[in-house]
């Protein structure tokens, strides 16, 4: 009889904890329901011998819509553009309770998150896996130097949402929004100050655009000794498309990530009405090499420099974190006198 009556409060036990269980589950459920996202994903990228970079010569790219989960505890973020996204809006006013994040070369602005209270998950190339399999992320986040991770994270991380926030050169007010528009499906309840601000962003874009679209102008990145130009169409197209300054070289159609290596002849015989520098290599934390471009010769001869229309663009801003709310607003400033 005992036996009988211990099998039968076993088995009434056993009930209650698969219903408290069951109950458990349905509450994470209602707190992480399904949201639908598109998002252009790159894949068949071959990470370098040093792992520092990513051949993309047979990568493919492609829109995709996909099913994510909101709210999202466990996330990884391999961008600064995104990072800064949230970190204007408030971490704590999302369901992040564990976040990491590349640590290496970090803008002046995201510079508290060089912290132990952050795990350091890698490069903006490369993931550290070992680091990425003890967090077990649930929702993953990579740009435009991490997007050759792809396919690696997918086949390692598959119950984990994985975003791409890659820009689109010539898109950049496009891609933000869709990138802001995502990020604030994942995490609904900063979804509003999300397009708030970047309504605010647009309409200060657009204010720089009704007086540039007057101006002629010419975008030169500099990197030690040497000098590259980048055009309406390049990496840094968001200049003349979106700001709206004509190209001052209008047979230049430079559309790469690299840029054209040019001489400072080159920029002289362009004349530019208004010259934008950016000096790469203090960006990534080398010597600034501006005053001396700015100082020669063929330089300060051209109507730019005669009529001190010269400008120096943020490293950090353009090159290191361009994409995010902080990021954008100096880009925005760096170009208030035309507004």
């Amino acid at each position: 009889m005992k036996k009988i009556y211990l099998a039968i409060t076993m088995i009434a036990l056993s009930a209650i904890l698969f219903a408290c269980g069951t109950q458990t589950n349905e509450t994470d459920d209602t707190q992480r329901v399904e949201v639908s996202v598109t998002h252009t994903i790159t894949t068949g990228a071959l990470e370098s011998e040093t792992g520092t970079s990513f051949d993309t010569t047979g990568a493919t790219s492609q829109e995709v819509t996909e099913t994510f989960l909101t709210n999202p505890t466990r996330v990884a973020i391999f961008s600064y553009d995104a990072l800064d996204i949230l970190d204007v809006i408030g971490l704590d006013l999302t369901s992040i309770q564990m976040l990491g994040v590349v640590k290496s070369n970090l803008p002046s602005f995201l510079s508290s998150y060089d912290s132990n209270e952050y795990e350091n998950v890698g490069t903006l190339f490369m993931p550290d896996w070992d680091t990425l399999d003890l967090f077990n992320p649930e929702l993953i986040i990579v740009g435009a130097r991490s997007t050759g991770a792809y396919d690696t994270l997918k086949e390692n991380y598959p119950h984990a949402d994985i975003l791409d926030v890659s820009l689109t050169y010539g898109a950049y007010s496009e891609g933000l929004t869709r990138n802001v528009d995502n990020l604030g499906k994942i995490f609904p309840d900063i979804e509003v100050a999300l397009d708030t601000k970047l309504a605010t962003l647009v309409e200060d874009m657009e204010a720089i655009n009704t007086v540039a679209m007057t101006h002629e102008a010419l975008f030169i990145l500099v990197n030690g000794e040497s000098l590259s130009f980048y055009g309406p169409n390049g990496r840094f197209a968001v200049l003349h498309d979106e700001f709206g300054f004509i190209p001052a070289d209008a047979q230049a159609e430079e559309g790469g990530s690299h840029g054209s290596v040019v001489g400072y002849e080159y920029v002289a015989a362009v004349d530019p009405e208004i010259l934008f520098l950016m000096d790469r290599g203090a960006a990534v934390g080398g010597e600034s090499t501006l005053e001396s471009v700015i100082n020669n010769s063929l330089i300060s001869g051209t109507q730019a420099g005669e009529n001190d229309k010269i400008y120096i663009l943020n490293g950090e801003a353009w090159y290191i974190a361009s994409g995010g709310f902080t990021s954008t607003q100096q880009m925005i400033d760096d170009l208030s006198d035309f507004s």
